[in-house]
């Protein structure tokens, strides 16, 4: 599903028709509306594209809103759909001299990029829409900046002349240009001073969580939900059952290796009466060469999802899925934070209380240094309040020429610019919320079912925001908050849980059997042509000595890159030839 929204200012007043492009959802004065998903009118005014959720109790989903919540979205210009709604959408609002408001919510859920032509602006949901591959100009400094660091990308996507409108922002077009604002801002929610307790806190967040993920449960007629076994995706499943009972569980298994949560995901299964199918990642399904999912605004897709997305439509051919849930962003917003950060705000926000003596007591718990050292980190963090997030580059591989692009700070994500008296941890977690966006695609959603990341949902979010960071690590145990919420659903293999599994045994599988295709592919690539990738780097990659620190796994990070940018540049054929979706 997907939507489209075309924008023109100027002498003609309304925007042309494309009739290639069917009929409209909406037409207006300056502004017209393709949509493959649910359109909720705004009368003549603008409308709401994708799924809207009532704030009050009992959560449900909005299809038609009254004259009244029309009204006050059209004065606000969208903004009250922040307070009185929550969803995946993006809202479209027309003044009455002709300026268009288009503005998406804060959880991302529903993607949204802008490309702006003479006094044409386009909008949609999947970069395709905007950019045909075959002659897309690549901007490899977005790539030198996503190779370098997640939390260093801001609007500019991999190719020239795309934006993404970021979760929370609202693009304002007007006969003399456009403008983006925030809208909705994380900095609005964090509390002026902590009060609740621990035990208020896994309340509300349980309440959230359950509201919250059962909405997004009624939208979808048969779901299925990948489990790592992890505490993210297993809460996910517990909130989603009461509403779903025929939820299917999937799990990807790497034997042998920390890729192998079988039994993590075979307790959740009994524990929840749901049904699990349990998938071998096979390396057959894999071909280095070949693009992953090359609609990403940045080459996000390792190659390992092509084993995934093999294991999906499987699993599509023996029963029909609406939506593919997932736990991605649970991580980053029920803080999993593995520093001294929350002693330093408890220090700031409380003094040298016994608490902080607590806090400081689970973070070496939490991550095994003494309490000398979580001591001297935490001085650290206090002394260094004021000082900006700080983003940590690795530059492995990368050119001077790439180094340089990517610390550059001419494109940074507007959440980190933190209000002054900030936070440290808050400074932190922020950048956490941010960073869990980047994982909210799957496929094109024109073809596919889309994929839903339901605790990136606006109510968790700000609930958490308003929770202090030492609470997430009270006890010594990450997301803390979380796992006290949901104890009583999952089993104590999954709620005790200090390990986390990965994928790692089966990319390493990936780069042992396809190394001489990846060099290959990569010397003499686009990416050594632009002077992002050093050669030398590429020429080492095969050295035994190097196996086990990393660049394994950048190798096949740049060959997914490299395949990427073929796809935009020639024309959406992979690199063999055939046919790539």
């Amino acid at each position: 599903m997907s939507f489209w929204v075309r924008i023109e200012i100027g002498s003609q007043g309304r925007a042309p028709i494309d009739e290639r492009e069917g009929a409209t959802g909406f037409a207006g004065r300056s502004a017209r509306v393709w949509s493959g998903v649910p359109l909720i009118s705004l009368g003549r005014r603008g409308c709401v594209a994708g799924y809207l959720f009532r704030r009050d109790h009992p959560c449900g989903r909005i299809l038609v809103l009254d004259e009244d919540a029309i009204a006050k979205a059209i004065a606000t210009r969208g903004a009250s759909l922040l307070t009185d709604y929550w969803g995946g959408y993006v809202a479209l609002v027309e003044s009455e001299n002709g300026d268009v408001h288009v503005m998406r919510d804060p959880s991302g859920l529903l993607p949204c990029y802008v490309r702006h032509e003479q006094d044409i602006t386009r909008l949609a949901s999947d970069m395709t829409e905007l950019a045909k591959p075959g002659g897309a100009t690549v901007n490899f400094n977005v790539l030198a900046k996503w190779f370098a660091s997640i939390d260093a990308l801001g609007r500019q996507t991999g190719i020239a002349g795309i934006e993404e409108l970021l979760p929370g922002e609202c693009l304002t077009v007007t006969e003399t240009g456009t403008r983006t604002s925030l809208a909705w801002s994380p900095w609005d929610h964090f509390p002026r001073r902590y009060r609740s307790s621990f035990a208020d806190n896994v309340g509300a967040l349980r309440a959230a969580v359950k509201m919250s993920v059962g909405a997004w449960t009624t939208c979808f007629d048969s779901i299925l939900l990948g489990v790592s076994g992890g505490v993210d995706s297993s809460i996910v499943a517990a909130a989603a059952m009461p509403r779903t009972p025929g939820l299917r569980l999937l799990t990807f298994v790497e034997a042998g290796t920390e890729g192998d949560e079988r039994r993590y995901a075979e307790a959740l299964a009994f524990k929840l009466g749901a049904s699990l199918a349990t998938a071998n990642f096979e390396l057959a399904t894999v071909d280095i060469i070949k693009p992953t999912l090359p609609h990403f605004p940045v080459p996000l897709a390792l190659p390992i999802f092509q084993a995934i997305e093999t294991t999906h439509r499987d699993e599509e051919r023996c029963k029909p899925i609406s939506a593919f849930f997932t736990g991605n962003g649970g991580d980053n917003v029920f803080c999993n934070m593995h520093s001294a950060a929350p002693l330093a705000d408890r220090l700031i926000a409380h003094g040298p209380t016994p608490g902080a003596w607590r806090t400081a007591r689970d973070l070496t718990d939490l991550t095994g240094s003494s309490i000398a050292e979580v001591a001297r980190r935490g001085w650290h963090r206090l002394r260094d309040r004021r000082e900006p997030h700080l983003i940590r580059f690795d530059l492995m591989g990368l050119t001077s020429r790439a180094a340089i692009a990517a610390i550059a700070e001419d494109d940074r994500h507007p959440w980190l610019a933190a209000p002054p008296g900030a936070l440290p941890g808050q400074k932190a977690y922020v950048a956490m919320q941010a960073r869990g966006q980047k994982s909210v695609e799957l496929y094109p959603r024109q073809r596919r079912a889309p994929q839903i990341a339901p605790l990136l949902s606006q109510p968790i979010a700000e609930l958490c925001l308003s929770i202090p960071t030492w609470h997430s690590v009270q006890g010594g145990r990450d997301r803390a908050v979380a796992r006290a919420a949901f104890a009583v659903d999952l089993p104590p293999l999954i709620a005790d849980r200090r390990t986390k599994g990965s994928p790692q045994g089966f990319l390493r599988r990936i780069f042992d059997a396809q190394l001489p295709a990846a060099l290959d592919l990569l010397r003499g690539g686009r990416l050594v042509d632009a002077g992002i990738v050093d050669p030398l780097f590429i020429d080492r990659a095969g050295e035994g000595v190097w196996r086990d620190d990393g660049r394994d796994l950048r190798i096949l990070t740049f060959c997914a890159a490299e395949t990427w940018v073929r796809w935009w540049e020639g024309g959406g054929a992979s690199p063999d030839g055939t046919a790539a979706e």
